[in-house]
Order: C-alpha cells, then structure tokens, then sequence
C-alpha cells in the first residue's frame, strides 16, 4: 500500500478502523474482530487480524478510481444516479445528533457487495462513495 499511497495514516484499532490518505481521498477500512482491547484506557492486549473490508473514496480520488458500478461518477448528482442505478436497495435519510447534521444516503446491493452513495441533503451531490462486504458491518448488512 505504501507504493501507492505516500501518506497512509498508521492503522490502530483503537482510535479507527481506518488507514487514511488525504492526499488520495481514500479511507480503507479494516474489521478486526479478534482484536482485545480496552476502548477507555486505550490499551490493546491482542492486535489481532485486521483484515480489509471497506474503502470510502471522495471526489479528489477520482484520480484512484476510475469506475464504480452502474457508471456512477462524482460529477452526478442524485437524479443521475437514481437514472444509472435505479431504486436503491435501501436510502436513509435524516437527522444525526452525533455528526450534528442532516444525511441523505443509498445503499445498492450486488451480489454480497454494497454500494453506498452518501450525498449533501440540500445540493444532492455526492459526497463520497463506500464499498463494502454486505456481511462486514452487521448493523448495516442489507437482505
């Protein structure tokens, strides 16, 4: 990863489950089930396996990825995608208390894959676009 990314974050399991570059505007996530460590003391006893299982790309990485599913690219908007992808398989929308603003975001499932549009509410334009393992993430796993 190192040739391809020159400003990777380091990868530790008890601050995120990302490895990060800005300069990319990629975020690769990992799930580490087997990890153990104390969240509060942010201690870790066994580090565990991580293993890739998600990424989060933003407009600048367009450079990165040149293809993502049903032709969808940053310069659409919501109506766009909706035409090149048709119904989504699951869209939430609303309020966060915790990020302190709205959300407006589409899930796609293909195959045991999930594509996830994530827009600005009012402009409807992409903020950034997630893959994921529809198993990885079990509050989040699409039937």
């Amino acid at each position: 990863m190192s040739e391809t990314f020159s400003d990777l974050t380091h990868y530790d399991v008890t601050e995120s489950e990302y490895v990060v570059s800005e300069l990319a505007g990629m975020e690769l996530g990992f799930t580490n089930e087997s990890a153990i460590y104390d969240e509060d003391d942010m201690v870790v006893f066994e580090k565990g396996g991580p293993i890739f299982s998600h990424f989060n790309a933003y407009p600048r990485s367009c450079c990165m990825l040149t293809e993502f599913p049903f032709n969808v690219s940053f310069d659409d908007t919501r109506d766009i995608v909706l035409q090149k992808a048709g119904v989504p398989t699951q869209t939430k929308e609303g309020y966060s208390d915790l990020l302190g603003k709205h959300f407006l975001v589409d899930n796609y499932k293909i195959g045991d894959v999930v594509f996830t549009v994530d827009y600005d509410p009012h402009m409807k334009t992409i903020n950034f676009i997630q893959m994921r393992g529809n198993r990885q993430i079990e509050h989040l796993m699409l039937k």
